[in-house]
């Protein structure tokens, strides 16, 4: 996305001099005891007209977190200006998820929704994206001469 050649994130440490990914420079402030830096729930801003928002149905939110690694924030005019949309930040104003607009669906969070969703309670995100698939199945299903990927139907050869 980025066309950058070594791009890595600091997890790997590949020693490349772009770290997209970079450890997180400061912990959430109810961090659990032994945990990530980013461990624990953290309240979230929603930036308004994003599919986030959308899901969410408001600007405020509250995420659970599990993770030492974030989007190096040196990179970020770079990654808006290749497609990517920042739709949530934490409450220091560090990205928090990104999205890719006119994408039927491509949402990465920093927050992880199977934290804090249960079978009888699935978090709105994984409904979100349950949704998307099947609409998208749907489409792939039906026969379309306007779609590439589908070849028109062939009329059944009859006897005579």
């Amino acid at each position: 996305m980025l066309k950058i050649a070594d791009a890595d994130s600091a997890e790997n440490d590949s020693g490349s001099p772009h770290c997209v990914v970079t450890p997180l420079s400061c912990s959430l402030p109810d961090r659990r005891e032994g945990g990530p830096k980013a461990s624990g729930e953290e309240r979230l801003k929603i930036l308004p007209g994003t599919r986030l928002h959308a899901i969410c149905g408001s600007e405020d939110d509250s995420e659970q977190y599990y993770c030492n690694y974030g989007v190096n924030e040196e990179y970020e005019k770079q990654f808006q200006a290749a497609g990517l949309r920042v739709s949530a930040r934490g409450i220091q104003g560090e990205t928090r998820a990104v999205e890719l607009p006119g994408h039927r669906f491509f949402i990465a969070t920093l927050f992880q929704p199977q934290l804090s969703s249960r079978p009888e309670a699935p978090h709105r995100f994984w409904l979100a994206f349950l949704r998307a698939a099947m609409k998208f199945q749907k489409a792939r299903s039906k026969p379309s001469t306007t779609r590439p990927d589908h070849p028109k139907p062939r009329a059944k050869a009859t006897k005579v």
